[in-house]
């Protein structure tokens, strides 16, 4: 079920226990130390893990390349970034065919000279600098929007919330030994959460073959 920003921020507070809120405008402590870190517990989880739901891509927008001696092209950054996670190749149809993913290869092939590799970047003033032509970005966004978060990925949000808030909200009943069970739920939901995502798209990998297998011939390595 999808929930909304005060729905996560309610059910964080019923773990303390606290008076649950109507907005986050509300003069309340509870509403106030929920705006305070909400926007920073999503942060996290999203610099922890890059989560399929907040992942872009975009053909970059050329701009006057200020480093002609150290980089070949130059890119504006798209509005929305938050962080950028990779490069990736224009494969068109012009292109000499390649299948960008998945990738089937064998043991001893230079991915390299067949562009696999990962796209050296480097980012200054809002600005893109590599030595891709045509360059595609894989970034991640702001993902301030819970009804578009999946389950596991809120419950992450809503354990996380609980422990940032709960000393702050009960201040001297507090208890050190409650706050660290719900930190330690806290890392079992985010654990939960990417588990879960990277069982729905598996990452790039590269699996273990050994040397038995590749004087076989055998052990064809895949990627995504």
């Amino acid at each position: 079920m999808a929930r909304n920003l005060i729905q996560i921020c309610n059910e964080a507070i019923s773990d303390l226990p606290a008076h649950p809120i109507t907005g986050l405008d509300d003069q309340r402590k509870e509403a106030r130390e929920c705006s305070r870190h909400l926007n920073g517990v999503v942060a996290d989880l999203l610099d922890e893990h890059d989560f399929d739901f907040a992942r872009r891509r975009v053909a970059l927008a050329s701009v006057a390349n200020a480093r002609e001696g150290e980089w070949g092209y130059a890119y504006r950054l798209p509005d929305a970034i938050v962080s950028p996670i990779k490069l990736v190749r224009d494969y068109s149809a012009n292109s000499v065919g390649l299948v960008v993913t998945p990738i089937y290869y064998w043991p001893g092939v230079d991915l390299g000279l067949l562009g696999y590799a990962p796209i050296d970047y480097e980012i200054a003033d809002n600005t893109l600098f590599t030595n891709l032509d045509e360059a595609i970005l894989e970034y991640s966004v702001d993902a301030l929007e819970p009804n578009k978060w999946p389950p596991l990925f809120a419950q992450a949000v809503i354990r996380l919330l609980a422990a940032r808030i709960y000393r702050p909200i009960l201040g001297e009943k507090a208890d050190t030994g409650e706050w660290r069970v719900k930190q330690q739920a806290a890392a079992y939901a985010a654990a939960e959460a990417r588990a879960s995502d990277l069982n729905r798209r598996p990452r790039e990998r590269k699996e273990h073959v050994s040397e038995a297998e590749r004087a076989r011939g055998g052990g064809i390595l895949w990627r995504r």
